[in-house]
């Protein structure tokens, strides 16, 4: 019985590393954005004291005037991350339309990998049975003589 070799075995390889890949990316896309998630958490729980400070007590002018600045800050600093989460929401869907065009790639090719190994059997099966005639049709004529 002889050796299977799948004749486009290299590029079956290549699917598989372009398909990891993929996958490594969606999962780096997945912690930047729940680390994006904690820092507008962050951000978020820094405002609520900003903005009950202000409402908490009086204050100088000058003093409310740097707090609603610091205030603005934050919340430019939110939308900055809100866009930033969005940005790799839209990464991460692109990621994954690739991902199910490699795994439909991967998956085609491992179809014909099995066609193959059946066609092979079969062929392998045909040869070892052609060689078995052959013996007993050579044990036949000795038989015979």
């Amino acid at each position: 019985m002889g050796k299977f070799d799948f004749r486009f075995q290299s590029v079956l390889n290549v699917k598989e590393i372009l398909q990891k890949k993929i996958e490594e990316e969606i999962s780096l896309i997945a912690k930047e954005k729940k680390d994006l998630r904690h820092q507008l958490a962050l951000l978020l729980e820094e405002r609520k004291k900003v903005l009950q400070k202000i409402t908490g007590h009086t204050m100088k002018a000058s003093e409310y005037q740097s707090v609603k600045m610091y205030d603005s800050h934050l919340e430019k600093e939110m939308l900055s991350i809100e866009k930033k989460i969005e940005n790799c929401e839209k990464r991460k869907q692109q990621k994954l339309k690739e991902l199910v065009e490699r795994k439909k790639e991967k998956k085609a090719f491992e179809i014909i990998k099995e066609n193959d190994r059946e066609n092979f059997m079969i062929e392998d099966g045909h040869k070892e049975l052609k060689g078995l005639n052959e013996i007993a049709i050579r044990n036949y004529r000795e038989k015979q003589s």
